[in-house]
């Protein structure tokens, strides 16, 4: 009987042409096979046409004219999965262009495999094109119609309240960074996004940004680098590779901790809290933050929700969480309004104490669990592990998982004294409910 085998956690990697890596994690467990190509660029002034690229890119194509042409390509390939979109890491703005589709155990497996990669290197290399006043320009119905979308999406993240309040929080404690930005861009951008500045950077990034490709399947160093080349890269590319800015790069907290009260039409008040220290990712150091953070309010078993909403009722969820790339620890809470100042005072005490190193034997061991729980879970989702791998690979970490776990494993309270003692709070942000008619505050 045939046995499987395991999923590798550390890829291997190659350049397979300037400035494009190739990060190969070779399995036989999947009868599909997963590829991701992601463009690497500054966070920055173009991030709204960059966010509205993707949309456009996954609309059409030359040869696939319609999302509903795209769609019937992709019924051909058995059902294949398509997803392009834009992110945020560190202070890069990501393009990301991804294809999971069978490969094993259905007819005409190897040349599945080659028609996959090449449909990849067509939604990034060709979509529909057309000229405007004799200027190269991607096809301004499409575009139209994707520039009304993506005003939409922006408007709703205000709807989304938990969110827009860890974001202000994000972009008032990175206010001179680019971290601070949101990778969807801003709503008065959209409009200068038209089909001629589109192409022109569309263009500009298929030539020069720098590229990492992620495939997860069941193929040899050799045989996926052949396939790649052959199939998926186009020729397009430039010698000379654009710089991106590094992905990581953190700070002390300010001097003077800065907060901002916004008031909205809610019931329930959103309170998020960010302390600072300058602790890089993949230390000693940052590895013992990450497990103050959990510890603290990883889950239920965290101080914050035993603490603060279990025994003294002050607020209806809690977390904390840590941000890698910034050395930032946000803590996150819904609260009744009128508990919004003893809840801020008791989570910065409990956020003393843990950073204090003490750690509660029961939190401690939840967030082990949990680590443990999601390294397990990452060998069973090639979209998941390659997640992993693009945020560690780009900040400089070991990339596998199991090694990351026996990290956290070895984790002493001494060791969060010494990361803690670098925290500071650096920002609150707080979406309030609007006062009532004639409320005093």
């Amino acid at each position: 009987m045939a046995t499987r085998t395991r999923t590798r956690d550390v890829p291997v990697t190659r350049e397979i042409a300037p400035g494009v890596r190739l990060h190969l994690l070779r399995t036989d467990r999947f009868t599909t096979s997963f590829c991701r190509v992601a463009l690497h660029r500054d966070l920055g002034a173009e991030a709204t046409a960059t966010a509205l690229l993707a949309q456009v890119l996954q609309s059409a194509t030359r040869r696939h004219p319609s999302r509903e042409a795209l769609g019937h390509r992709l019924g051909d390939l058995y059902g294949a999965a398509l997803h392009v979109s834009v992110g945020k890491l560190g202070d890069r703005q990501l393009l990301v262009g991804s294809l999971e589709w069978p490969t094993a155990h259905v007819p005409r497996a190897g040349r599945l495999l080659a028609e996959g990669l090449e449909l990849l290197r067509e939604v990034w290399s060709e979509p529909l094109r057309t000229t405007v006043d004799g200027e190269e320009a991607l096809d301004p119905d499409i575009v139209r119609t994707e520039q009304v979308n993506h005003v939409r999406a922006l408007r709703s993240r205000r709807n989304d309240k938990a969110r827009y309040a860890v974001a202000r929080c994000l972009e008032t404690i990175c206010a001179d960074e680019p971290y601070g930005l949101d990778a969807q861009g801003r709503e008065e951008d959209v409009k200068a996004a038209d089909p001629v500045t589109l192409a022109r950077l569309h263009r500009r990034l298929i030539r020069t940004a720098p590229i990492e490709i992620y495939f997860v399947g069941n193929l040899g160093l050799r045989e996926a680098t052949a396939a790649i080349r052959r199939h998926l890269l186009w020729p397009e590319r430039s010698t000379r590779v654009r710089r991106v800015p590094r992905v990581g790069s953190v700070r002390a907290a300010r001097n003077r901790p800065k907060r901002i009260v916004e008031d909205d039409a809610v019931t329930q008040g959103k309170l998020v809290m960010g302390l600072r220290a300058p602790i890089r990712g993949g230390t000693a150091a940052g590895v013992a933050a990450e497990t103050l953070a959990g510890v603290l309010g990883g889950g239920s078993y965290g101080r914050l929700f035993k603490i603060v909403r279990e025994e003294h009722g002050l607020c209806y969820y809690a977390t904390a969480g840590w941000h890698r790339p910034k050395g930032v620890l946000l803590i996150h809470t819904g609260i009744d309004p009128a508990n919004e100042a003893a809840a801020r005072r008791l989570i910065l005490k409990l956020s003393r104490e843990v950073a204090g190193g003490v750690l509660e034997a029961s939190a401690l061991e939840g967030y082990r669990q949990d680590i443990a729980h999601r390294v397990a879970a990452l060998e069973d989702s090639p979209r998941a592990m390659v997640g992993w791998l693009q945020e560690r690979l780009a900040l400089g970490l070991d990339p596998s998982p199991r090694s990351f776990l026996d990290q956290v494993m070895r984790v002493t309270p001494a060791a969060v004294r010494r990361a803690g003692s670098r925290l500071a709070l650096d920002s609150t942000f707080y979406l309030r409910p609007q006062a009532a008619a004639g409320e005093v505050r």
